[in-house]
């Protein structure tokens, strides 16, 4: 274990080995989300709403999100990473209009990643939300959010989202 400010952080050798000598452009576990590259139009009910780009960033070994909102407000900047030493995925997003949260993700198939964040539920309790990003059969993205109050014993919708590769 190694011993960081007096805090123990459980890092195995081959962990830490791999997390300091391997190039994230030859990691396959960093293209996971490569799918989701590129410029695309957003759309609600069939209404383009938005603009988002994502590009990578750090030598590949992040991807950064532009959302530009169609409404002039919404607009805002996600990073996405992957941690060998936490063997996951993180999105942190953060908006104009003051939202900001962080998530922990994992692939979810060959074109897919699903994304969960918790946060505390009015009335009391936690709100667990599930927010995927799936490549369909068309090429499309569809991103979907659903939360649950309950432990995940039931879900709601919150909103889904198509997204469209931006003709070049």
């Amino acid at each position: 274990m190694a011993t960081v400010l007096g805090l123990s952080i459980g890092l195995t050798a081959p962990a830490l080995a791999r997390a300091q000598n391997v190039a994230c452009s030859d990691d396959p576990t960093y293209r996971q989300q490569d799918f989701a590259l590129g410029d695309w139009d957003v759309y609600h009910d069939d209404k383009k709403t938005a603009e988002v780009r994502l590009e990578p960033v750090l030598a590949g070994c992040a991807i950064r999100e532009t959302w530009t909102s169609l409404s002039g407000k919404g607009n805002g900047l996600g990073l996405f990473t992957y941690s060998h030493v936490l063997n996951a995925w993180s999105y942190a997003w953060a908006s104009d209009v003051g939202a900001a949260t962080v998530f922990t993700g994992e692939s979810s198939g060959p074109k897919g990643m699903i994304y969960v964040t918790r946060r505390p539920a009015e009335g009391g309790g936690t709100r667990v939300r599930h927010w995927t990003l799936a490549e369909q059969a068309d090429h499309s993205i569809l991103e979907l959010s659903v939360g649950s109050d309950d432990g995940g014993k039931t879900w709601t919708r919150e909103y889904e989202l198509v997204w469209k590769k931006h003709p070049s």
